[in-house]
């Protein structure tokens, strides 16, 4: 397989990010809600996938991807999020061929003549159910559905993102699948580019991952053990929450030194970096290092027993946070 078409984006990007903390990459809206918005409709079963199955949407999907680039995004998301057993899509294989479509049409929205625009984040969601730590699939049999997915994006992003993670297992069975990609393709084709892989995790209202599970906890436990496989953990980013949640959660972060050799730009980095032994930093550059992120929504909150299957209608959006307030 070559190498995606955005590396070289992808390349600048990161050492964009890497050299100052007043650096961002900003990502895209909810492609979900626009694309309601624009007439697809609202399938309570399948969600935002119908935007994939259904053929006549492609060309409102692609200019929904534009359009977020037309306002600045600098990265969108494959619109694959809901191609997953939970909502019936139980054959590897097709969901392969769907996951594939959502690549081929983000990689065409971000293309203008021989070279990319923004970079394509290809999402992995959650197996069975969002929100849902208590329903999350084994590991070796989520390990397994995750590769088909994963098969159908690589050769169309930049970045995979596995999001709406509500607990660290989740991560762990992402990790491994893209772990045991990459060392089949190797075997059987060669070297092959490894995209950096996101993993972004949806809170409680007290800044928690859903599981109950502290940030600061978690942090840590990804990092070695995407290190150890190895996968190239680039970042981790909370969404799919309110943004009172993240708020705490970044806030706990900040107040936990412990884990701040792990972060690109630590708070209080200055201050930090007079008081640290010569031993300390040379430990710490040799620390794995990631980039902390955030997309919150609009929506209220999620009760802990949601489930797309047996929710009517789209959840109520909050009518105390305005988008230039979100802003």
């Amino acid at each position: 397989m070559s190498i995606a078409p955005g590396n070289e984006l992808l390349r600048k990007n990161l050492d964009r990010l890497r050299s100052s903390p007043n650096e961002t990459l900003l990502l895209d809206g909810g492609t979900g809600e626009e694309l309601f918005l624009r007439g697809v409709k609202d399938d309570r079963k399948i969600w935002s996938a119908t935007a994939i199955v259904n053929g006549e949407y492609h060309g409102i999907l692609e200019k929904v991807h534009r359009s977020f680039i037309d306002a600045g995004s600098q990265a969108i998301t494959t619109n694959s999020y809901g191609i997953t057993p939970g909502v019936g899509f139980t054959d590897g294989d097709e969901v392969k061929r769907l996951v594939e479509i959502s690549g081929e049409i983000a990689r065409r929205a971000v293309t203008d003549g021989q070279k990319s625009i923004a970079l394509v984040l290809g999402s992995l969601g959650p197996l069975v159910e969002s929100y849902r730590p208590d329903l999350i699939m084994k590991h070796d049999d989520g390990v397994k559905k995750y590769k088909y997915p994963i098969e159908g994006l690589y050769p169309f992003v930049d970045i995979f993102l596995a999001e709406t993670m509500s607990i660290s297992d989740e991560a762990f069975q992402v990790i491994d699948a893209l772990s045991i990609f990459y060392q089949g393709q190797s075997q059987n084709q060669g070297e092959l580019a490894k995209h950096p892989l996101l993993i972004s995790f949806t809170l409680r209202s007290d800044g928690k991952v859903r599981s109950g599970e502290s940030v600061t906890e978690i942090i840590p436990k990804l990092i070695h053990y995407a290190h150890n496989k190895p996968v190239e953990l680039i970042g981790v980013l909370f969404n799919c929450c309110e943004p009172e949640a993240i708020s705490k959660a970044l806030q706990e972060i900040r107040s936990c030194p412990k884990i701040h050799c792990y972060l690109y730009h630590p708070p209080d980095q200055a201050n930090q970096s007079s008081s640290t032994s010569t031993s300390e930093k040379v430990t710490a550059s040799q620390t794995p290092r990631i980039f902390l992120g955030a997309y919150a929504n609009r929506l209220t909150p999620v009760h802990e027993d949601w489930a797309l299957a047996s929710s009517e209608e789209a959840q109520a959006m909050r009518e105390d946070l305005l988008p230039d307030d979100y802003w």
